[in-house]
């Protein structure tokens, strides 16, 4: 899994026919080793519910699409948990 936070989402009016119903969000990838946000973002299907301003859990790649099966969604990115809370140990 990997880290993110929502900064936006995407409007489209026509879809691929697994894609129809389902949210697509702008997500900025955080670096957890400098606990900062990339400067590059993604664009992820929600399963979630989650919006702009919440920090997220995303799976990329084939993992992606395994939210959703047997469904076929062609997606690289999917967010699968909304994050309440982080807490990172000093070293």
């Amino acid at each position: 899994m990997y880290y993110g936070k929502v900064i936006g989402n995407i409007v489209s009016t026509i879809k691929c026919r697994g894609l129809e119903g389902k949210k697509l969000l702008v997500v900025r990838p955080i670096d957890m080793e400098t606990k900062t946000l990339s400067e590059k973002f993604i664009i992820a299907v929600d399963t979630t519910s989650s919006g702009i301003g919440d920090f997220i859990g995303y799976e990329d790649g084939k993992e992606a699409s395994w939210a959703f099966d047997p469904e076929e969604v062609p997606t690289d990115a999917t967010i699968i948990a909304i994050i309440d809370k982080i807490n990172i140990l000093g070293k």
